[in-house]
């Protein structure tokens, strides 16, 4: 079977191609269904990938994958698509994916949103930021649309001559363009730099950048502190008001095995943690020395650094983002949510640079690197020399500067293989993480005559609680492990319920947690709990005792009547 393309931005056709390859190959691990459709009626899948002869999905502790929800941001479908290739084709051979797989199971939707990829990928490309339904008026409003306005299948930049514009280009560079200084002596010539586009409703006296009326951004439309279209721009009429969102938040809801969530995004070369809106003193403490601890080993594995959405990843420091999907599977399931974004030409650049900030306030030094890099690495291909062009609006203008889609948006087909691959070894091991069920000991005892006493001793052999967060018991959002006696013919349960609740058991990172040694003990077996019952029933049968978590899965053991 051939490999998928990792070096490619996959249209809708050539992923569902790629998904149904997959399946076929691996019947024994990979299984695909649909979980909803999008605004246009195209399919959105889910990939179930576990070993079934060790267990049903179901019934193990599960890593979700959300991809693509945004429409120019396609190396996360690509990213999507390498883990599954990852797992289907390293089972066997890799230890970590084969006991991830034996134990564990995975739910990857690689595209959340096909209607936007498809106009992005079009052959006269249309960047939107997420769906394709008309939001939030239904008229566009006057003013510049970004598109392909010399039908070269790209959109790129116009720089317009103009004595009022606010850029100037650089003296010894004549390919960049910079800001003009605030001690300019007014040589110019000065130059409007705006998107390439076309301008609805032409004014000559002033055009602005129009807002279209695609506006929606389906990462705004969570269920999570949603705000309304006057505080929040692009998150719809109502939570979960877009059919791709509800098919998410509907597989995430119906599978509560969950513990990981994971959200695969573009650009900027980091891994986001919650909240948006919300200081890290707002996290339980626990939940926050996991995510720490946690993001130190996907930095090892990715070279990714973890941070704070609010801290350290604002588009504005007066300002939060919420309604997102990761910060909803933490907030409201209590379930660990990450987002990746992927790929940083700054970093493949050379460039040390804090995420946002850099884009409002950064040296030239920065942009000319930036250039040596699309000239040595890119060979020239990343950025696109200035050419004349006679705008049928705005007459005489000159297109060119970077292929942000193919550049910078996601990164070029060269390097994408290389950027997306340790992601699919941290999602791995972000599975080996989740708490496990395993059945300490199970005995019987006989008290006299036809009387057993029967008692199951279950732990998490886990690193994760059972519980995965604190959040999860401050929300109510799952129950303790429960333990279940079925006798056999003959055999009757005569002390103790059918079915005895325990408590949350941690996992091996209470060792992570341990803020003091208190009277010697520095690691009490507190991972184990033990239930017991009274039955009685004849010499040589058997009881079965099943311990089920809906997070930490389910194990299961025999003990004869003896």
């Amino acid at each position: 079977m051939p490999a998928p393309r990792f070096d490619h931005l996959h249209t809708y056709d050539e992923l569902t191609a790629a998904l149904d390859t997959l399946a076929t190959a691996h019947p024994e691990l990979m299984t695909l269904e649909p979980v909803g459709m999008s605004h246009e009626g195209r399919t959105i899948w889910l990939a179930t990938v576990t070993n079934p002869a060790t267990g049903s999905h179901d019934e193990k502790p599960a890593v979700f994958v959300e991809a693509n929800i945004h429409a120019t941001e396609i190396t996360a479908s690509t990213a999507a698509l390498h883990l599954l290739h990852h797992l289907t084709t390293a089972y066997g051979t890799d230890p970590a994916v084969t006991r991830a797989l034996d134990t564990r199971t995975f739910y990857v939707i690689p595209r959340v949103n096909p209607d936007g990829v498809e106009l992005a990928l079009a052959d006269d490309p249309i960047h939107l930021r997420s769906s394709t339904r008309i939001y939030p008026r239904p008229d566009q409003q006057p003013g510049l649309v970004e598109r392909d306005a010399d039908g070269d299948g790209r959109v790129l930049w116009m720089r317009i001559k103009d004595p009022d514009g606010a850029w100037i280009v650089h003296p010894d560079e004549p390919r960049l363009m910079i800001p003009c200084p605030f001690d300019d002596v007014g040589d110019g010539p000065y130059y409007r730099l705006v998107p390439e586009g076309v301008v609805h409703e032409f004014d000559a006296d002033r055009v602005p950048i129009a807002r279209r009326h695609q506006g929606l951004d389906l990462n705004r439309n969570f269920p999570q502190e949603w705000l309304p279209e006057g505080s929040q721009r692009g998150a719809g009429e109502y939570p979960t008001s877009e059919p791709e969102v509800r098919a998410v938040v509907e597989a995430v809801s119906a599978r509560p095995n969950i513990g990981v969530y994971f959200a695969h995004h573009t650009f900027a070369g980091v891994i986001l943690r919650p909240y948006g809106g919300h200081a890290d003193d707002h996290f339980p403490t626990t939940d926050l020395v996991m995510y720490k601890t946690m993001g130190r080993r996907a930095t090892e594995i990715t070279g990714y650094e973890t941070a704070s959405v609010f801290h350290e990843f604002k588009y504005d420091p007066k300002s939060s983002i919420t309604g997102c999907g990761d910060e909803w599977a933490y907030d409201y399931l209590g379930i660990f949510g990450w987002t990746t974004e992927f790929w940083s030409p700054l970093r493949a650049a050379g460039i040390e640079h804090k995420y946002i900030e850099w884009y409002d306030d950064h040296p030239v030094a920065d942009d000319l690197a930036l250039l040596a890099w699309n000239d040595d690495v890119l060979d020239g291909e990343g950025f696109v020399d200035w050419y004349e062009f006679d705008h049928p609006q705005l007459g005489p203008v000159e297109l060119g500067g970077w292929d942000t889609f193919r550049t910078w948006t996601n990164p070029p087909a060269a390097l994408m293989e290389a950027e997306i691959a340790p992601h699919s070894t941290w999602a791995v091991a972000q599975a080996l993480a989740l708490p496990e069920l395993a059945m300490h000991d199970l005995r019987c005892t006989r008290l006299g005559d036809d009387a057993y006493l029967i008692r199951a001793v279950v732990k998490n052999v886990g690193w994760l609680p059972t519980n995965v967060t604190k959040k999860a018991l401050e929300r109510k959002a799952v129950r303790p492990v429960e333990v279940t006696i079925e006798c056999g013919d003959g055999v009757e349960l005569v002390g103790g319920r059918a079915t005895i609740e325990l408590t949350q058991l941690p996992g091996r990172a209470r060792a992570r947690t341990m803020m003091a040694v208190h009277d010697g003990v520095v690691d009490p077996s507190t991972e184990r709990a033990f239930a017991e019952w009274v039955v009685r029933g004849p010499n040589g049968a058997t009881v079965s005792v099943v311990a089920r978590h809906s997070r930490a899965g389910v194990a299961r053991a025999k003990v004869e009547l003896a």
